[in-house]
Order: C-alpha cells, then structure tokens, then sequence
C-alpha cells in the first residue's frame, strides 16, 4: 500500500510540473538542474526498475523507442562528421528524450482508473493556467498600467523569459500554454454536459485568446475541423464548422492590431524555409545534415518544428513522426470513439501547431503525444469495450 501511493505521489508531481512548468525552467535547483531534470532522472529509475522486475512493453512503444535510438545514434554520428559541435549535438537530442516518458506512463498506467486521474491532472492544471492568465490580465485593467506588469515580471524571470509580452496591450503567452488547448479538448470530451463544463470552456476559451497567439488559435480551430469533417462527421458539424469560422474570424479580426508586429517572426519563418532548401542535397535530402547542423538565421532549433526535423534528420526523420501518427490512428481505431476521441485530438493538435510552431520535437509536444498513446493503447487492453472516461 505505501509503495502505490508512493509511486501516485511521484506520478503526480511529474505530470504536474509537465503540464505547469512551461519548457522545464520555471523551477531552477541550480543555473543548470531544474525540477524536470529531477523528476526525469526518477522516472527513469522507476523505468529501470520494471524493467527488472520483468514488466513487458507493448510492440508500439518498443518500436518507437527502438526507431528513436537508431536515428539519435545516426544523426548524432552524421552531425558529427559535418563537423557538428558536440554541444550543439547534445542541445538538440535532450528534448527528444522526454520520449521515454512512454515507457514510464505505460508502467505506470494500468486501469482506466489510472487515465481517469491523469485526466483530472490535466483538468486541473488547466484551471490553475486560466487563473493564472486571468490574474496577470487584470493587473494590466486595475493599474491601467502594462510598463508595470512588463517590468515585474522581467525582473522576477530575468534572463529565462518564461512570459512573452505581445503588443501594449497586456497579451501575454506563457510557454506552457499549449496545455491551455489540450485542456480546452479534454473538458470538452471527458466532462459531463452541464454548466460547470460550459464555463470551464469559455474561460479557457477567453485565456486561449489573451495568449494572443495565432498558432494556438489556428491549431485548436484545425484539430475541430478535423473532428467534424473527418472523425465524427454529423449534420450538427456543418452548423459548429460554419459557427466556428464565423468565431474564429472575428477574433483574429480583433486581434489582428493588438498582438505586436507579427512581420518579424513570419520574416524569420520564410527565411528560414529558404536556407533550409538552399542547403538541400541529395543526401540531405533523404538523412538530413544531423544534429548541431543549423542554418544562418537559425543555428540551433527553428520555429516550424517538420523544417527543423526535414533539415537535420531528412525523410527519414519525418518517416518517424509519421510512424507515430499511424500508430495513434490504429490506436484511436481500435477504441470506442467516445474513449479515445480526446486523446487523438490532442495528438493532431500538436501535429498541426507543429506547423508554426516548435512542438513536434519538443518536451511539451512529446509528452501529449505520448499520453494519447499510452492511454489510447490501454483502453484497447480493457475487455469491456464500453467503458467510458466522461464522468
């Protein structure tokens, strides 16, 4: 009995700090070890001790473990011998690993109760963001002041911005926000129908707004049209897809103005597409330049996460995240609809803001990605197909 709940307490705090600690550097031990260093070397351990006690992974997880090791050695080695600095190498594998996260979740996960928890851990991180979003806005209404909220903040954070300021007029992204979507999804899809579920979402959908961020916008609006047009094609999807569009226009009207110059950022975007395909060779083409092997405006990690992963690890490279994807779709498949519709979601959410934005590649992306596996993978496990997880 101590050592589940043992084990629940470090469940918790893991999956806590991932959804709430934005890139991993909110909570520094030191200018180099962080609170997510710490929980990743536990659940490693935690890893290694299943292992030893002989608990068996499922073919997808082995697999994408498996595909992940041989590109990391071979990039690594083609980054090397492109004369790569070791540093720039290392810089661009420790993200990817957070994909043994799968091997810790899939230990850890067994019952549909075990999904149902992280659920609520996600719902409440979700909550605690909105809240988060909403006070930081209201000190810009209260003191009609946003130098002030701009100066505290940046002497709080310093040199590690973990808030990013947009235009004057008090927008401000956090780098976790992303969870902000997925929340919106999962209240969405694993919450009864009733008014708490309601303002849940329009209060996400209001701190989603005040990120001021167009990708996040985009991709969620791209994750439902898929929904309606694809996964879950009814009558009622052409009224929400024509309502949706209607929504989604004016605001991006509203905030077209009020979210700072964007022509910088989308100067860089396209300038990094063009050296990206000026680079391109024959070789390059189907493996990539390796890892440490930027471009001139972008020497390390690019914003648009399938040119960062076509330029360094080729068609190969983008081979592998396409095998994820096929794998969540199996998955999704083999799941009752109402069970697994969230978790495939949030997967294509990443997959699409991947478009604009870092994601595919990075700690946050990857985590989602192996959450709507590992849990996807589980209900197909379950012998009563019906169970549902909307309580």
């Amino acid at each position: 009995m101590l050592k589940n709940k043992a084990l629940t307490i470090i469940f918790t705090c893991v999956f806590l700090e991932l959804f709430l600690g934005g890139t991993g550097r909110l909570i520094e031990l030191t200018s180099f070890l962080t609170l997510r260093m710490c929980f990743f070397l536990v659940y490693i351990m935690l890893i290694g001790y299943f292992l030893l006690a002989k608990h068996k992974l499922s073919w997808e997880i082995v697999f994408i473990i498996s595909f992940f090791l041989l590109l990391c050695v071979f990039d690594g080695l083609i980054g090397y011998l492109n004369n790569a600095a070791l540093a720039d190498i290392f810089e661009d594998i420790k993200p990817l690993i957070n994909i043994f996260l799968l091997c810790y979740l899939y230990f850890s996960i067994k019952t549909t109760d075990d999904i149902q928890y992280l659920i609520k851990l996600i719902k409440i991180s979700t909550v605690l963001l909105v809240i988060l979003h909403f006070a930081l806005y209201s000190v810009v209404l209260v003191f009609s002041n946003f130098a002030l909220l701009y100066s505290s903040v940046n002497n709080t954070q310093g040199d590690n911005l973990v808030f990013i300021f947009k235009g004057d007029t008090g927008l401000v992204n956090y780098t976790g926000d992303l969870y902000l979507c997925v929340g919106f999804i999962v209240w969405d899809q694993y919450h009864k129908r009733s008014k708490l579920k309601t303002f849940m979402l329009i209060c996400i959908a209001i701190s989603i707004i005040l990120t001021g961020t167009r990708g996040l916008i985009f991709a969620l609006a791209g994750t439902y049209l898929v929904k309606w047009i694809f996964l879950k094609l009814q009558y009622r999807s052409l009224v929400y897809l024509f309502l949706g569009m209607i929504v989604l226009g004016g605001i991006i009207f509203s905030l077209s103005d009020k979210i700072g110059d964007k022509d910088e950022s989308d100067q860089i975007r396209y300038e990094t597409i063009h050296q990206v395909i000026d680079n391109i060779n024959p070789a390059s083409l189907l493996v990539g330049h390796g890892f440490g092997i930027g471009v001139p405006i972008r020497p390390t990690h690019m914003e648009i996460s399938y040119l960062e992963v076509f330029h360094k690890q080729g068609v190969l490279g983008l081979l592998y995240y396409t095998a994820i994807f096929l794998i969540a779709y199996i998955l999704y498949k083999s799941n009752d609809q109402r069970n697994s519709m969230g978790f495939f979601m949030s997967l294509i959410f990443v997959y699409l803001l991947s478009f604009t934005n870092p994601y595919l590649n990075h700690p946050l992306g990857i985590t989602i990605i192996s959450i709507a596996i590992v849990c996807m993978k589980k209900m197909s496990l379950v012998e009563d197909k019906q169970v549902l997880l909307i309580r």
